[in-house]
C-alpha cells in the first residue's frame, strides 16, 4: 500500500518540469499544478489530488502532473488508479526509473507479476543517473526485492551490484557529489552486501554469498565505517546460515556462536544450533548444548521451547519436555503473563512432528475451558481471572496461527479430531468452533458442519450466534438449503437474531421451491431489519424472486429498488443485481447494457468486470475485451483481499472465468493453469463449473481420460446441489455434461 515509499516521500516536488504553457488551458493547467505542489508540501492530500487531476486533464500531453498523481494515489490506498496513472506516465517516458519502479511494485500487490516484471526490467534499464546516486540506489534496491520476488534471482542480483557499484566501487565519487555522507554509503553498502549475500544463498552461490557477507560484517564491525556492533554480530546468523547450506557445519557452528552471544530472544538461531550438531554428527550434543545456552539465560522463553521439543523427541525424554512446555504455556502472572506466539508455534510443531495431533486439541480444550463461565468449567476451582482469559485467548490465536505454517500438520488435526469426535469425547464448544473453523478453511465441509453443530449445541446463549452463523456458511457451501431451513427454524424457535435467520432461511425456502413461504420470510426480513441493513434485505428479496425463477418479478422490483436508493455504492449493488436477473431471463443485451452502465460509473467494479467478461467470452465475441475485462476484475480483487487481509489471496470463480475465456480463444495451457489454480482454492474446490470447464480444456487438448474425470468430478457436484437455482439444473449443465460424459467411452 505504500509503495509511494519507491520513490520516496511523496511530499517532495518533482525534480521534473511541470506542463509547458503555451495556451490559457495549459496556463491553467500548471497553476494548478503549482498548487497541488504546494499543498503536497502542506499535506493536503485530497485537495492536492483534485488538483493534480484537473492539471492532468486539461494537459493530457504532460507527463508531471500524472508522475504526482500515481505517488499521491499510491500514498492515499488508491492502487488501482495509481497503476492507471503509472502506466501512462511510462508509456509517454520510458527513462522514468521512478516511475517504472512504483508501477512495478504496484503490480506485484495486484498479483500481476509478468506485468510486474517487465515494469522492473524497465526502471532497472532506465536507472542510469549519476548526478543521483541516492536516487538511483534507493530504486535498485527496490527493483532486487521486486525482482526476488519474482524468483528472477538473477535479475535481483544485477540490481545490487549495480547499488554496490555507487556506493562501494564509487563510493568517494558519490561521497563528493553530495549524494552521501562517508558514513551513510558505508551503511548503504553493508545493507546491500548483506542482502546479496541472502540473494545469492537462496540462487545456490554459496561461496559468492559468504564473500557477499564477509563483506557486510567487515564494514559493519569497523567503527570508522558502518560502525554497527550489532550488525556485526548479527552476519554471525547469515554466514551461519550459508555456511550450512554449503555443508560445512563446523565452521557454520562456530559463526552461529558469535550470535548465540547476543542471546536471541527467538527459536530459530537455537533450532539451527541442534540442526548443526546433528549434521557434524554430533547429536548427543544437541540437548546438553540446549541446556547450556539456557543456563545462561534463564528467562529465554523460546529457547527453553526449542529444549523442550529436543526433549520430547526422544520417548525416554518426552515426560521432562512435555512438562516444561506445560510450564512455559500456561498462565503465571510472573512468568507468564502473556502468551508467547513463538513458544507455542515450537511446541505445535512439536506434537504434530511426534505424532500426537490430539496433545493439541486436548491443549486446546483445555484452554477454551478458561474462556467459560465458571458454571461451564470441568473442575470446580476459582473462576479463571480476566488476565488468564486474556492469556487463554491469545493462546488459542497463537495456535491458529501456528497451524497456518504446518498445512501438513493440519491434516493430521483434522483426522484427530475427526476420531475425537467419533469416539464422543466432550469437548468445550469453543474447541468445537475452533475445529470447524479450521475444516472449513481446508475444505472438510463434513467435519466442519459436524463441529459447528456440536458447538451451536454447547455454546451459552450469547455465543451460539457464531456457531450458528459457521454453520450455515458451511451448509450453503454445501448446497444444502434444506438444512439451512432446519438451522434457521431451530434457531427461530429459540428466538435467536430473528432477522438474521429470516434473512438466510428465505433463501433456503426458496432454493427448495417453496414459493410462498420463501416470500413471506423475506417480507418479515425487510420489516425486521434496521436502516443500516435496509437495502441488503431487499436485494435479499430479489435473490429470492430469482430463485424462484420469477426473473421479471425480480426485475421490476429491481427498478424499485432503483427509485429507493440513490447512493452511488447502493445504485451498483442494485444494477449489480439487475443484471444478474437479466442474464437468467435470456435478456443478454440488457444485462450486457446495465454492466457497462456501471462500468461507466466505476471502471474498478471487480464484479462488473468479471460478469461482463465472462459472458462475452461465453458468447464468444469480443473476446480481446472479454481477457482483459477479467484479468482487470482479478487484479482489482487481490488488491481488495491484500487490503482487507483475507485468507484467500484470489476469487476462484475470477479464475474460473480466466480460463473460460483463455479456453475460447484457444489458449488451452494457459487456460488448464487458471482452471487448475482456481480448482485449489477452497470455494472452487466444490464448484462443478469449474470442473466442467477443466474436463473441456483437457478434452480439446487430446486427454480423453482426464476430461472424462473431470466430467465425472463435475456430475457429482452438479447432482449433489440440492438448490432450485443450481446451474445444473436451471441452465442445463447437467443434462450437457451427461451428454459429454456418454461420448467419451471408459
Amino acid at each position: 500500500m505504500v509503495a509511494a515509499l519507491l520513490i520516496g516521500a511523496v511530499l517532495c516536488p518533482s525534480a521534473d518540469p511541470a506542463p509547458a504553457a503555451t495556451t490559457d488551458g495549459h496556463r491553467d493547467a500548471l497553476a494548478r499544478y503549482g498548487a497541488a505542489v504546494w499543498n503536497l508540501r502542506r499535506e493536503r492530500l485530497l485537495t492536492a489530488a483534485r488538483q493534480l487531476e484537473s492539471a492532468a486533464k486539461q494537459a493530457p500531453e504532460a507527463a508531471a502532473p500524472l508522475r504526482e498523481l500515481a505517488k499521491l494515489y499510491a500514498q492515499l490506498g488508491r492502487d488501482p488508479d495509481a497503476i492507471r496513472a503509472a502506466r501512462a506516465v511510462v508509456a509517454r517516458d520510458p527513462t522514468d526509473a521512478d516511475t517504472a519502479a512504483l508501477l512495478a511494485r504496484l503490480l506485484f500487490d495486484a498479483g500481476e507479476p509478468a506485468d510486474a516484471l517487465a515494469a522492473a526490467k524497465l526502471a532497472l534499464a532506465s536507472t542510469s543517473r549519476p548526478e543521483r546516486p541516492d536516487r538511483a540506489v534507493r530504486v535498485y534496491k527496490e527493483l532486487a526485492a521486486l525482482c526476488e520476488r519474482a524468483q528472477q534471482l538473477d535479475l535481483a542480483e544485477r540490481a545490487l551490484r549495480a547499488a554496490l557499484a555507487l556506493v562501494a566501487d564509487g563510493r568517494a565519487e558519490s561521497v563528493r557529489a553530495g549524494a552521501f555522507t562517508p558514513r551513510d554509503a558505508d551503511t548503504e553498502a553493508a545493507e546491500c552486501f548483506e542482502r546479496l549475500g541472502h540473494l545469492c544463498v537462496k540462487a545456490g552461490k554459496f561461496d559468492p554469498a559468504i564473500r557477499a557477507f564477509e563483506s557486510a560484517a567487515a564494514l559493519y564491525a569497523d567503527p570508522g565505517r558502518a560502525g554497527d556492533a550489532f550488525g556485526a554480530a548479527r552476519l554471525g546468523w547469515n554466514l551461519s546460515g550459508a555456511l550450512q547450506k554449503a555443508g560445512r557445519p563446523e565452521p557454520a557452528l562456530k559463526r552461529l556462536e558469535e550470535f548465540l552471544a547476543l542471546k536471541p530472544q527467538v527459536p530459530g538461531p537455537y533450532q539451527r544450533a541442534a540442526e548443526l550438531l546433528r549434521a557434524a554428527n554430533r547429536p548427543d550434543d544437541v540437548v546438553p548444548a540446549l541446556r547450556r545456552y539456557l543456563a545462561r539465560d534463564q528467562e529465554n522463553r523460546a529457547l527453553a521451547a526449542v529444549l523442550a521439543a529436543e526433549l520430547a523427541a526422544d520417548f525416554p525424554t518426552r515426560r521432562e519436555g512435555d512438562e516444561l512446555f506445560l510450564s512455559l504455556t500456561t498462565y503465571s502472572a510472573r512468568r507468564n503473563a502473556e502468551a508467547d506466539p513463538k513458544v507455542v508455534a515450537v511446541q505445535v510443531k512439536s506434537h504434530l512432528d511426534t505424532g500426537r495431533a490430539r496433545d493439541i486439541i486436548a491443549d486446546l480444550d483445555r484452554t477454551f475451558v478458561l474462556l467459560e463461565d465458571k458454571d461451564r468449567k470441568k473442575d470446580k476451582g476459582a473462576a479463571p481471572t480476566d488476565a488468564e482469559k486474556r492469556f487463554a485467548a491469545d493462546k488459542a490465536r497463537a495456535v491458529a496461527d501456528a497451524l497456518k505454517e504446518q498445512p501438513e500438520g493440519v491434516k493430521a488435526l483434522l483426522t484427530a479430531a475427526a476420531d475425537d469426535f467419533k469416539a464422543g469425547t466432550k469437548r468445550a464448544y469453543g474447541t468445537h468452533h475452533f475445529i470447524g473453523t479450521l475444516a472449513a478453511r481446508h475444505n472438510q465441509l463434513d467435519l466442519a458442519e459436524l463441529q459447528f453443530g456440536q458447538a451451536a449445541r454447547e455454546a451459552p446463549a450469547d455465543a451460539q450466534l457464531d456457531a450458528l452463523s459457521g454453520l450455515i456458511d458451511v451448509l450453503w457451501r454445501r448446497r444444502r438449503p434444506d438444512k439451512v431451513e432446519r438451522v434457521c427454524r431451530g434457531a427461530m424457535d429459540a428466538q435467536v437474531l430473528e432477522v438474521f435467520f429470516n434473512f438466510h432461511l428465505a433463501l433456503a425456502l426458496a432454493e427448495q421451491g417453496k414459493d410462498e413461504e420463501a416470500l413471506k420470510a423475506a417480507d418479515r426480513c425487510v420489516l425486521q431489519a434496521g436502516d443500516t441493513d435496509r437495502l441488503t434485505v431487499r436485494l435479499r428479496k430479489h435473490r429470492v424472486l430469482g430463485a424462484l425463477g420469477r426473473w421479471d418479478e425480480a426485475i421490476r422490483y429491481g427498478d424499485a429498488l432503483l427509485d429507493e436508493f440513490d447512493a452511488p455504492a447502493d445504485r451498483q449493488r442494485i444494477r449489480y443485481a439487475q443484471s444478474g436477473a437479466y442474464w437468467a431471463a435470456k435478456k443478454p443485451r440488457e444485462a450486457e447494457a446495465v454492466l457497462r452502465a456501471m462500468l461507466d460509473d466505476d471502471a474498478d467494479d471487480a464484479s462488473a468486470c468479471n460478469d461482463l467478461g465472462y459472458h462475452l467470452a461465453d458468447q464468444g465475441r469480443d473476446l480481446d475485451e472479454a481477457e482483459r475485462l477479467v484479468r482487470r476484475a482479478l487484479m482489482l480483487d487481490r488488491i481488495e483481499r491484500r487490503r482487507a487481509g483475507s485468507a484467500e489471496p484470489e476469487s476462484a470463480a475470477y479464475r474460473d472465468s480466466l480460463g473460460w475465456v483463455l479456453f475460447r480463444r484457444g489458449k488451452l495451457k494457459e487456460a488448464r493453469a487458471e482452471l487448475e489454480g482456481a480448482l485449489a482454492l477452497p470455494e472452487g474446490a466444490t464448484d462443478p463449473v469449474a470442473w466442467d470447464h477443466l474436463g473441456d480444456v483437457l478434452f480439446r487438448s487430446g486427454d480423453k481420460a482426464g476430461a472424462r474425470e473431470k466430467w465425472g468430478r463435475a456430475r457429482e457436484l452438479y447432482e449433489a446441489d440440492l438448490r432450485l437455482s443450481s446451474r445444473g439444473r436451471r441452465d442445463g449443465r447437467l443434462d450437457e455434461v451427461k451428454r459429454k460424459l456418454a461420448r467419451v467411452p471408459e
